[in-house]
C-alpha cells in the first residue's frame, strides 16, 4: 500500500470510529462548533457552512410546499448546506404487507428555493425493522450531521430510537441504536428522539412508555458527549399542555438561549418553551417556562370538519428554522391534512410553511403582509 493510500485508509478508519461514537463526519464547508456556540444552541442551526446564501422564493411559494399524490409527508426537518435546502421527513405509502397497511420510510428531497423540489429519495430498508420515521437533524461538536429517528411506529414492540451520521445529508452511515438501555424490553417504547449538544455532554429528549405507563416526555444525558452513552435518565420535564404531554421535539437555539419546539399530544398544535436556568446543569433541562402556542393560520389543505388531531391535522409536527441571518425571518415547517382516514388513519399529509419576524405573528405564502 502506498503512503497516500495508507493515509486515506487511516483517515477513513478514524471517520468511521468517530461516527460510531456519535461524533459524525464534519459537514462539507462547515467547521466544528466551539463551546460558546454549543452553549447557545448552534448545533441546531438550519443554515450550515459557507457557499451561496440561502434562498427562499417566498413570492413563488404556495402551501403545501411539498406534497405527493400517492404518499404522505410529515415529521420534517430542514437544513441549508452545500447550496441547497435539504428536507428529511416521514414518507408514508400504502402497502398491504406492512403493519396497518402502511409503509413508513424516511425520505429526503432538496431544493434551491423551497419552491422547486427534487424527487424524494427514500432510505433503504433497515434490517430488523419494518419501517422508520420522525427524523430530526443536529450537528455534533465536530460539525458533522446526526439524524435521530425511530423504528416503525405501527409495529408493536419495535418502537426504538436510532441515529445515523452524515457529512452532506445525502450519504448516511449505517444505523446505530440510541439509548437502548433506557428502553431495554420489547414493550418499552421510544419515539421522537431529539438531541442537544450543549458543550457539557449531550441531551436526549424523547417520548416514552415503559412498563405499561402512559406516554410521557423524558430527558436523558450523556455526560461523555458520546451517543454510545452511558445515558442517565434525568426525568420528565415540567411541561403540560391541555393536561397532557407533548411530542415531536426540537431543541433549538433562539437569540442565544435554548428553546423547545414541540407538538401538543392533544389537538396536535405547535408550542414553544424556553429553558429555565443554566443549560450546563443537566437537571435544568427538566425546567421550562413561557410555554405558548405558535398560532399558525389554518388553510383549506390543513383544516376540516371536527377537531384537529382527531378529524384532520393542522400545523402538526412543526420544525423551526431560524434564517434571520439570511433574510430576517423565522420559518416554521409543519404537516397538515384535511382528513385522517388515508394511510391507515394517519391522513394524506403534506408539508406547509409559515414565516415570522417575532415568533408571534405568522404569515402564509400568498397572503398579504
Amino acid at each position: 500500500m502506498s503512503a497516500a493510500n495508507l493515509a486515506r485508509a487511516v483517515a477513513a478508519a478514524g471517520a468511521l470510529a468517530t461516527a460510531a461514537l456519535g461524533g459524525g463526519v464534519p459537514a462539507a464547508g462547515a467547521a466544528g462548533l466551539s463551546a460558546a456556540q454549543l452553549a447557545a444552541g448552534a448545533d441546531h442551526d438550519c443554515i450550515v457552512g459557507g457557499g451561496a446564501a440561502p434562498r427562499v422564493d417566498w413570492s413563488a411559494l404556495r402551501n403545501p410546499i411539498l406534497s405527493y399524490p400517492r404518499a404522505g409527508a410529515k415529521d420534517e426537518a430542514l437544513v441549508w448546506t452545500d447550496g441547497r435546502w435539504h428536507l428529511l421527513f416521514s414518507y408514508l405509502t400504502d402497502d398491504r404487507s406492512a403493519p396497518g397497511g402502511v409503509r413508513w420510510q424516511i425520505a429526503t428531497a432538496t431544493s434551491s428555493d423551497l419552491a422547486h423540489w427534487s424527487a424524494p429519495v427514500a432510505w433503504p430498508a433497515q434490517a430488523g425493522s419494518l419501517g422508520v420515521a420522525s427524523p430530526d437533524v443536529v450537528r455534533s461538536p465536530s460539525g458533522g450531521f446526526v439524524v435521530t429517528y425511530q423504528s416503525n411506529p405501527s409495529a408493536s414492540g419495535q418502537d426504538k430510537l436510532y441515529y445515523r451520521t452524515s457529512a452532506d445529508l445525502v450519504h448516511f452511515s449505517a444505523p446505530h441504536p440510541l439509548a437502548r438501555a433506557l428502553a431495554p424490553t420489547p414493550a418499552d417504547r421510544q419515539i421522537d428522539g431529539a438531541l442537544a449538544y450543549t458543550g457539557h455532554g449531550v441531551m436526549l429528549g424523547f417520548k416514552a412508555s415503559t412498563g405499561g405507563s402512559a406516554q410521557h416526555f423524558e430527558v436523558a444525558w450523556s455526560k461523555s458527549g458520546s451517543l454510545a452513552g452511558p445515558w442517565t435518565l434525568l426525568g420528565r420535564p415540567d411541561i403540560t399542555v391541555y393536561d397532557n404531554t407533548v411530542e415531536n421535539y426540537e431543541f433549538v437555539g433562539v437569540g442565544g438561549h435554548w428553546d423547545l419546539v414541540a407538538t401538543s399530544n392533544l389537538l396536535d398544535q405547535p408550542w414553544i418553551f424556553a429553558l429555565s436556568g443554566d443549560p450546563s446543569t443537566p437537571h435544568r433541562w427538566l425546567a421550562w417556562t413561557g410555554g405558548r402556542e405558535l398560532a399558525v393560520p389554518a388553510q383549506a389543505w390543513d383544516s376540516g370538519q371536527g377537531v384537529s388531531g382527531v378529524d384532520f391535522e393542522q400545523a402538526n409536527s412543526a420544525f423551526l428554522c431560524d434564517a434571520r441571518s439570511a433574510d430576517g425571518y423565522y420559518y416554521l415547517l409543519y404537516a397538515g391534512s384535511s382528513e385522517l382516514s388515508a394511510f391507515g388513519g394517519w391522513g394524506h399529509a403534506a408539508i406547509g410553511i409559515a414565516r415570522s419576524t417575532d415568533l408571534v405573528h405568522w404569515q402564509l405564502p400568498g397572503s398579504a403582509g
